[in-house]
């Protein structure tokens, strides 16, 4: 069974689930424990903020096997460390890629409010 490991601030949406099912054979979709999540979804803005990469590439050593996924998406920083540590451990790194569209509504004082809509397309391969 394929497992996708997810270095992602959100929960996944019902799209995004049946896309790691049915388009990566991904039965096992695992969201990281809640203290990594929180410092995942925060990163620290400041530069000792990388000395928590370590943490995602122990949680990620001590779960994988070759072949699994990681939906990777956050702090570029960061993003671009774990994409670079999971192809050098043989874990495939993807990315989830929208349709956007947006619509705007006019209100009663005359304001617009614009709303942004994001639906899952396909999870592509840094």
């Amino acid at each position: 069974m394929t497992t996708m490991f997810l270095l992602f601030s959100h929960k996944l949406t019902n799209e995004q689930i049946i896309s790691a099912k049915k388009d990566l054979n991904c039965e096992n979709l695992v969201y990281l424990p809640e203290e990594l999540q929180k410092l995942w979804s925060n990163t620290p803005p400041t530069d000792e903020g990388y000395m928590y990469l370590t943490n995602f590439e122990t949680f990620i050593l001590n779960n994988y096997k070759k072949g699994d996924y990681a939906l990777i998406q956050g702090d570029w920083g960061y993003t671009y460390h774990m994409v670079n540590f999971c192809k050098k451990i043989g874990v495939i790194p993807v990315y989830s890629t929208t349709e956007r569209n947006s619509k705007d509504i006019i209100n009663n004082d005359g304001s617009i409010s614009k709303i942004s809509i994001f639906k899952h397309v396909i999870y592509k391969r840094y």
